[in-house]
């Protein structure tokens, strides 16, 4: 039998995603005086927040109680209260001047990334939160501590996990005074941040007369990274598609791609979300008139034409900005003229064309509160709004529970693995028996009736398979040996610390195991029975020696009788063999060595008989 297994340290690294995840998106905070708490898994208005704020990011903590939010130059606490000393942080006017990022070696601190604009200049800069001071309110304990090398940051700064489920990738733009663009990813660890990015090209936007400002977003599946740019006066607006590796920071640019008016001027972006399933992306794009159009794309076309022919507009709106939601939804912020303020939403965020629900004017939030002030929706980190996570594997044969995001609580769940497995356990675990990424897809019911579908790759390490045999059977006083099979980068024979290799010579019955390791860090464990197989059956009931005389060769051995299939051999005392057949005559004084192989190929010496001259016992 074969038992797989990870690397502790490995399977630790996963469980910090189950807790990040849950409820920490579900208060939003967001000016003019608004906000929304989706704690009873529907939308509730916050009727208190600060008068002028533009762009905000917030956290809360896995209850769904608010810890802070910031505007990237100000941070409030969860009683709206300024956070002790959580002013005069540098941010510029970006679309997504800061993020929030748990320190990955220290459960009560936060960091605060920063960066300015295309007019401040302040680099990347972060601040630290130990949200344990101040009777838990939180304090800033450290400042605008500059980057070096994110001295030329601007316009937005994002955060995505690192595939160890561990550390954290800060990515941000840079910009020098040459114009010289490119992407900076910065990673956090438990002992801070490496101060040497991960340098991956960016095309040069002011090349094309496209706008700098905008913000970025990592699909969930941490595989894809969109960039939209803005449009202004002086600049078109366009969105930038690029493959992000969470093993190494890397990204890789392949296209951009614009709307055109008919008269061939390039059309303005203002807002872009990516469906939880990793394989839509919403944009909002500016039209003939003062609405604007919501653009839908498949993201999984890596061909910049098929990209562009994916493009449908689900219809007119005045939808700017975009954002996810921990109810699974997609919310927009509504600008309309200047007089009532409303969210839009997109229901079924999976569903192409006009069947993902676009419901206008979804949320009233009350007349204009500030002139020309329109809403601005917080940005999270994408891991805050997973639909579900898991923890345990990575490896094949080994058991994966799902845990299950969705507010509120559904009526049922049905999960399809990907592998023609299904379950109804509301968090389930699954066993895949061979490596390879699955989708694993989820569909929910709410009381209320709404259905809800998702889906998640989930990437499962081959395992090893030693392939001991489940008995190896010895013939009587032989010795033998295990194979655990090739190709694995260590073996662990008898729980031995030193190890060993692909061969266990065996010299005893009794149970033997091996511990094998894959190049993937995937471990093995198959164990064996060596047992002794029991020797030929010999029946001598009636058994007849019969002796010589006078030192003649006259005696006999008769009356054995052994089972069918069984090969005989007689030999005699110098090893010489006299015979094959089971009855033997014309024998002459001495030992005689009765050797049987049977069906097993075992050859065992079963038996020796003696054959006296009859005369010596005469006197």
């Amino acid at each position: 039998m074969i038992y797989i297994q990870k690397l502790l340290t490995a399977l630790f690294f996963l469980f910090p995603i189950l807790a990040i995840s849950q409820n920490q998106a579900n208060n939003w905070y967001f000016s003019p005086r608004e906000g929304l708490d989706f704690n009873s898994g529907y939308p509730v208005i916050i009727d208190k927040s600060i008068d002028y704020m533009l762009n905000s990011t917030c956290l809360s903590d896995t209850t769904g109680k608010l810890l802070f939010y910031t505007d990237g130059n100000t941070v409030w606490n969860t009683d709206l209260d300024t956070l002790q000393n959580g002013f005069g942080l540098f941010a510029g006017n970006n679309n997504q001047p800061a993020v929030i990022v748990p320190n990955p070696g220290n459960s009560n601190q936060y960091y605060i990334f920063t960066v300015g604009g295309e007019d401040l200049v302040i680099g990347l800069r972060y601040s630290i939160i130990d949200i344990s001071l101040d009777n838990g309110k939180g304090a800033v304990t450290s400042k605008n501590i500059l980057v070096d090398e994110g001295v030329w940051a601007r316009h937005r700064v994002a955060a995505v996990r690192h595939s160890n489920n561990r550390d954290f990738w800060i990515i941000t733009r840079t910009k020098d005074n040459n114009n010289i663009q490119s992407w900076a990813v910065f990673l956090l660890t438990p002992t801070g941040l490496d101060p040497v990015p991960v340098i991956s090209y960016a095309p040069n936007m002011t090349l094309f007369n496209i706008a700098i400002d905008g913000e970025i977003k990592v699909s969930q599946d941490r595989k894809k990274m969109i960039s939209l740019h803005s449009s202004n006066a002086n600049h078109h607006g366009a969105l930038d598609i690029s493959s992000f590796n969470a093993s190494t920071g890397q990204i890789i640019h392949h296209f951009m791609i614009s709307e055109y008016y008919s008269y061939g001027s390039s059309r303005g972006m203002y807002g872009m979300e990516i469906s939880p399933d990793s394989k839509l992306v919403y944009c909002t794009v500016s039209s003939d008139t003062n609405y604007s159009l919501l653009y839908q794309y498949d993201l999984t076309k890596i061909d910049s034409a098929q990209f562009v022919n994916s493009g449908i507009v689900i219809d007119t709106c005045y939808t700017k900005r975009l954002q996810l939601a921990p109810d699974g939804k997609i919310y927009g912020d509504h600008l309309q003229g200047n007089s009532d303020r409303f969210l839009d939403i997109i229901h079924d965020v999976w569903a192409r064309d006009s069947e993902c629900s676009l419901v206008k004017n979804a949320i009233f939030l009350g007349p204009e509160v500030l002139q020309n002030h329109r809403v601005m929706l917080p940005t999270f980190m994408s891991e805050l709004l997973y639909r579900f996570v898991w923890q345990g594997g990575p490896c094949a044969k080994t058991p994966f529970t799902f845990r299950h995001r969705f507010i509120p609580e559904p009526d049922s769940i049905v999960w399809n693995f990907g592998d023609g497995s299904t379950s109804t356990d509301f968090n389930p675990t699954h066993v895949f028996q061979s490596g390879g990424n699955y989708e694993v897809h989820a569909h929910v019911v709410y009381p209320d009736g709404r259905i809800e579908e998702t889906s998640r790759e989930v990437e499962v390490l081959a395992a090893p398979e030693p392939q001991l045999p489940d008995t190896l059977m010895l013939c009587t006083g032989e010795t033998g040996q295990l194979d655990a099979g090739s190709g694995f980068t260590q073996y662990l024979w008898m729980g031995q610390f030193t190890p060993g290799n692909q061969y266990y010579p065996v010299i005893d019955t009794g149970t033997y195991t091996v511990r094998v390791r894959n190049n993937l860090n995937c471990y093995a464990y198959d164990t064996t029975r060596v047992a002794i197989y029991p020797p030929p059956m010999l029946d001598q009931s009636n058994l007849v020696i019969q002796p010589t005389t006078c030192n003649n060769a006259t005696g006999s051995i008769s009356g054995l009788e052994v089972e069918a299939g069984t090969t005989v051999s007689w030999k005699n005392n110098a090893g010489e063999e006299i015979s094959t057949e089971i009855d033997i005559n014309n024998l002459g004084v001495g030992n005689y060595f009765l050797w049987l192989t049977d069906e097993n190929d075992c050859t065992v010496l079963v038996e020796t008989y003696t054959i006296n001259n009859l005369d010596s016992d005469l006197i």
